[in-house]
């Protein structure tokens, strides 16, 4: 649905939902009501595509009543749901999920703490696990509405921040989940089942079949190897050929940045558009930046970055976070400062960030 006052037509839906759920995140955030951002928004909020449809959160079952309380208070309508696994709530005409009991698991303080501190449209909240996420999306998936189409470009979006194993082992009783990660799989966007690579970047046994035929340990906690034999940017050679020249010098100097960092290093033998989108979605975690609104293209050993931050400092670090991520790389930045000259209208109540 489109949100009263905001135009018609689809283009103006996502603006309307990305409003009311900063409403209603900074509401639960000023009354202290632990939460993560789920649902579809949770994916694009890690780089997937944006929905269009509603905005999800999920709270444990006993912070429900008072969430529906405070978001009474603040002007929300609640209404009378007939599932037990979720209490809906209207922002005008947004529909807001509170969701308690995903694909009948409960939403635990565990579940909670898992979740990351991002900006989402410039609002900072925590926004749930990518593995939780593709949990429950996979147990979500049935005989009535398994739509391959609408989760491959989510992994493709989240890959490099989810634990597949995890996820395969989560999803095992589910013959859809099952081949939803085929069909992945074999699309080489996530590893075969436990493919994995130590934290030094080098290919690891643990979790391999040994001589015999049966495991050899558990899957170590680190980024992932693509199925097909290509490793992360510091790993092995690829399967079935040498690097290019320098690559590996590169590799290693940017998986040594990245680690610095915090995050995964990036796999430099992907197409140079999913690489854009990795490096989209370490701009829009990485806290000297922040921002979800930047466009990314990698051309080669150019990368372009187009787009609009509140600040010179910020314009500054979108060219290190890049340089950083991609070292040897030429950064063509032409991101601008926004004019702070007109003043915008904020929707009541709701918190922003420059």
């Amino acid at each position: 649905m489109v949100p009263a006052g905001t135009g018609s037509g689809m283009e103006d839906a996502p603006r309307g939902l990305r409003e009311s759920l900063k409403r209603v995140a900074v509401t639960l955030k000023e009354a202290g009501i632990p939460f993560a951002l789920g649902g579809s928004y949770a994916c694009w909020a890690r780089g997937g595509p944006e929905p269009v449809h509603d905005v999800d959160f999920m709270l444990r079952e006993d912070d429900v009543p008072r969430a529906v309380e405070v978001l009474a208070n603040a002007g929300l309508r609640p209404v009378d749901s007939p599932e037990d696994w979720l209490t809906k709530v209207f922002d005008g005409e947004v529909l807001v999920d509170l969701i308690h009991h995903p694909v009948g698991r409960a939403v635990t303080q565990q579940t909670l703490e898992r979740s990351s501190e991002m900006s989402v449209d410039s609002v900072r909240m925590p926004v749930l696990d990518a593995t939780d996420w593709f949990e429950m999306t996979l147990l979500a998936l049935e005989e009535r509405y398994c739509d391959l189409a609408r989760v491959i470009p989510m992994i493709r979006a989240m890959r490099e921040q989810v634990d597949w194993d995890q996820v395969r082992r989560a999803t095992a009783t589910s013959p859809f989940a099952e081949a939803a990660l085929l069909v992945a799989t074999r699309l080489n966007l996530i590893p075969a089942a436990g493919r994995a690579v130590s934290a030094e970047g080098a290919p690891s046994t643990e979790g391999a079949p040994s001589a015999g035929g049966t495991p050899t340990g558990s899957r170590p906690h680190g980024p992932l190897v693509p199925a097909g034999g290509a490793v992360p940017a510091g790993g092995a050679v690829p399967a079935g050929g040498a690097v290019p020249a320098g690559a590996a010098e590169q590799a290693g100097t940017a998986k040594r940045i990245a680690d610095t960092a915090g995050y995964g290093a990036l796999n430099l033998t992907e197409a140079d558009e999913y690489l854009a989108g990795d490096l989209h979605e370490r701009l829009a975690e990485d806290p000297r930046v922040a921002e979800l609104g930047l466009e990314v293209v990698v051309d080669g050993q150019q990368i372009l970055v187009e787009g609009e931050v509140a600040t010179d400092a910020r314009r500054r670090a979108v060219a290190d976070v890049l340089a950083e991520a991609l070292p040897g790389r030429l950064v063509s930045n032409e991101v601008t400062i926004a004019d702070r000259g007109m003043p915008t209208e904020a929707p009541p109540n709701v918190e922003t960030i420059s």
